[in-house]
């Protein structure tokens, strides 16, 4: 008897837990990000780029790098107003994210221009982890 309330209790166990990771399995990892930029350049490496949308929301412009031979999409650049401060708390006119492979690769933090201009803001290489865990 001891035997088979042993098995239920495990079993019990197993599905409470399967349940759990099941409802976990769709939420981000992180639900926003900071507005300072070196703290958004440390988080944002992690997230696909359909977590910054949930988080970010559309950018105001998107660029698409596609293969000639089968028009899959390579790159994107993404162009985002007003979403990060330097240290003194002012805001970044824009940021451009640059996206490879569904990860951001780099983000370009730009001052008095915008996504229309050909000056080049600070950029900052991202380091994106093997593993979250």
């Amino acid at each position: 008897m001891k035997f088979l309330i042993a098995i239920l209790f495990s079993l019990a166990c197993t599905l409470s837990f399967a349940d759990q990771s099941e409802n976990n399995e769709n939420q981000p990892i992180v639900t926003e990000l900071p507005t300072n930029y070196s703290e958004f350049v440390e988080v944002i490496g992690i997230l696909t780029a359909d977590e910054i949308i949930k988080i970010l929301g559309e950018p105001v412009k998107k660029i698409e790098l596609k293969m000639k031979s089968s028009n899959d999409v390579i790159a994107r650049t993404w162009y985002y107003h007003n979403i990060n401060t330097d240290e003194n708390d002012k805001y970044f006119p824009t940021t451009e994210l640059d996206i490879v492979d569904g990860y951001v690769e780099s983000v370009v933090f730009m001052n008095e221009v915008d996504e229309t201009t050909n000056l080049e803001g600070k950029k900052y290489e991202v380091e994106r982890p093997d593993s979250v865990f």
